[in-house]
């Protein structure tokens, strides 16, 4: 349960809510856990980057806001 958690906030800190620049500066501070990481859910960042440039794409009616779900912890 408890890596299934430590999963879901990293795939939705990582792929929705960092900005490159905390990204930059967690690698400096943590290389091994956030390269190991990285590693370990390269297939999952992989999908979830496809959809949201997959998204981006998308001609969406005028006054349409595209909207995304982090993952869910269940």
């Amino acid at each position: 349960m408890e890596n299934s958690l430590d999963k879901t906030n990293f795939l939705n800190w990582y792929c929705w809510y960092a900005t490159q620049e905390e990204i930059e500066k967690a690698k400096q501070t943590n290389r091994g856990t956030i390269n190991r990481l990285m590693n370990e859910y390269s297939y999952e960042i992989e999908k979830i980057t496809t959809a949201k440039h997959f998204n981006d794409s998308l001609l969406l009616p005028k006054g349409t806001i595209p909207e995304f779900y982090p993952l869910n912890s269940s």
